[in-house]
């Protein structure tokens, strides 16, 4: 039984979830879905760019010189390889990315943010940062947001 698991010794992991499990789990669920929905809903309108899109684009922004293999940036962005391809060649079309051959691996090539990404990226960061406060962080106070900082690193340790 791992640390602070709500339950018993001897009890089966495929009983049915309690009602404080469900709360939490469903409420996790529920705010993953709207914050997301509403992002690329204010993304698209607002930017021309999904959500999706801006993932990629803060992640390349905050990757050391601004630049990833596609494999490495597939993985943090959480897209399969197919998918971060099509993806990556939509921002390509737009400029805001580029694909760059990788010198030291022939087989292997890496998207960099280009000039007109930064500025989007920019332009947007303020009208997703808005969403999030307005869907999740003005809804807690300090104490609160601390608390479930300390919950995700919690739940996610491991």
């Amino acid at each position: 039984m791992s640390r602070g698991s709500t339950r018993s010794p001897g009890e089966k992991p495929g009983r049915p979830l309690t009602e404080e499990e469900l709360a939490a789990w469903h409420g996790m669920m529920r705010l993953h879905a709207l914050a997301l929905r509403e992002l690329d809903q204010a993304l698209t309108r607002h930017h021309g760019i999904s959500v999706r899109a801006f993932d990629v684009l803060i992640t390349l922004f905050n990757a050391p010189d601004q630049r990833l293999r596609m494999s490495e940036l597939a993985e943090r962005v959480m897209l399969s390889p197919s998918g971060l391809t099509r993806l990556v060649e939509r921002l390509e079309r737009e400029r805001l990315v580029e694909r760059q051959s990788d010198p030291a691996d022939a087989r292997s090539a890496h998207a960099a943010l280009t000039d007109p990404g930064r500025g989007r990226l920019d332009e947007a960061r303020t009208t997703h940062n808005a969403v999030i406060r307005a869907r999740f962080t003005d809804r807690l106070d300090i104490a609160e947001l601390r608390a479930v900082g300390r919950i995700w690193d919690k739940v996610l340790d491991g």
